[in-house]
């Protein structure tokens, strides 16, 4: 079996999450590297060959009764991170565990809360939030903390039905789930199970108008079930969305002509949303995935057993799909979107549940960000957090103008 071609903990990957790809994208769309976890596997970075990936339902999540080279299950990963055992139903109930028909039922379970016609609806919602978040920003702010967090927190927490005197705790656990220390996420994950334990017993006897009192209304889902879908909405619809509107915001301020574009025809942003996703979107690697038989993908075979891991940054740049990897095109994009195989929020049955409501807020924040300060510049180069997974910045100090 061939050597490694690189090692996704590299740091040179690492200090620059997309373009630390570019050359083992021209190298070969599928190759062998070391993983985020530290076992080898197949990297897939060439867009057809990501699609392809992540739509095959032979590659799943759990390596579990697979042949290969002894990877670990997911029970077992979590265990060697000192997870508790009575915390291993809610991991393995969540969507992004599950694979197959469990994973259709618990999607299809809250699937109605995320459709076109119903997340229009909140457009207004929205636009509120973020035009009271922007009436209290004046000088120098940090953006990422001052209006991205909090404007993708109030959403999501509304919406799930979080109330507002909670919403600092899962701002906090949040940020200790993704910085990744095993010592503390043990403890906040037991903090975050008990809290949505006493919100679901909360909704069952006292409904509301919102998703998590329609969810505890049904008959087929469990406690377990009801917990891990509030850790998970809550957790993706703030700290992902938190990013990808950072990222976004702080693409456009490089971009003056992009900005140009948008100022004169507004309603160029939905395009200028999805552009942003493919150019700058906070997801670098899609969840480590298994063969569960023999594959060949871009003409590389792999087996069954082997671990995949696709990453969504390097196929959103992929010259052989795109005229302009590197740079954000919106007039492009307007013209050819949904054609063009943007993985920005995944592809396939994990393809992202709240597509819908994160365009929707991505639009109403954006535009009105530049709108109200059409003058916002960077103070610095923002550093990146040195994670393999994500691409997220350590914070986003702008100034107003």
């Amino acid at each position: 079996m061939s050597e490694p071609v690189v090692d996704v903990r590299d740091p040179a990957v690492l200090d620059d999450p997309m373009r630390g790809y570019d050359r083992v994208l021209a190298a070969a769309p599928v190759c062998r590297a070391r993983l985020a976890n530290g076992e080898e596997g197949w990297l897939v970075t060439g867009s057809a060959e990501v699609r392809a990936v992540l739509a095959d339902p032979a590659v799943r999540n759990d390596p579990a009764g697979l042949p290969g080279q002894g990877a670990q299950t997911q029970e077992e990963a979590f265990l060697a991170l000192g997870t508790p055992r009575e915390h291993l139903p809610y991991l393995r109930a969540s969507l992004l565990s599950l694979d197959g028909a469990e994973h259709t039922r618990l999607r299809r379970s809250i699937s109605h809360a995320f459709g076109a016609s119903r997340v229009a609806t909140l457009r207004p919602r929205v636009q509120q939030i973020v035009d009271e978040l922007l009436d209290g920003l004046s000088g120098t702010v940090n953006l990422l903390d001052e209006y991205a967090y909090p404007l993708a927190m109030a959403v999501v927490c509304e919406l799930v039905g979080v109330p507002e005197e909670d919403w600092a705790a899962w701002w906090r656990w949040g940020k200790v789930l993704v910085d990744g220390d095993p010592a503390r996420i043990t403890p906040t994950l037991g903090e975050m199970f008990a809290y949505c334990h006493a919100l679901v017993d909360r909704r069952r006897a006292d409904p509301r108008e919102d998703l998590l009192s329609e969810v505890v209304a049904q008959d087929d889902l469990t406690d377990v079930d009801a917990v891990a879908l509030v850790v998970f909405l809550v957790l993706a619809g703030h700290e992902t969305m938190a990013n990808m509107l950072a990222n976004a915001a702080y693409a456009l301020m490089r971009d003056p002509a992009q900005r140009e574009l948008l100022r004169g025809e507004p309603q160029l942003w939905p395009a200028a949303v999805r552009e942003l996703v493919r150019t700058d979107g906070p997801v670098q690697l899609a969840r480590l995935r298994y063969a569960a038989t023999d594959l060949e993908v871009g003409g590389v075979r792999i087996k069954a057993g082997d671990a995949v891991q696709a990453v969504l940054g390097a196929a959103n740049r992929d010259p052989a799909q795109f005229a302009h990897p590197h740079a954000a095109d919106v007039r492009w994009q307007a013209e050819h979107g949904g054609r063009e195989g943007n993985v920005g929020f995944g592809w396939g049955p994990h393809f992202c549940l709240g597509v819908a409501l994160a365009k929707l807020e991505a639009e109403v924040a954006l535009r009105s960000l530049f709108d109200r300060f059409p003058g916002v510049t960077p103070v610095a180069e923002p550093a990146w957090v040195p994670l393999p997974r994500a691409r997220h910045r350590v914070a986003l100090k702008v100034r107003l103008r």
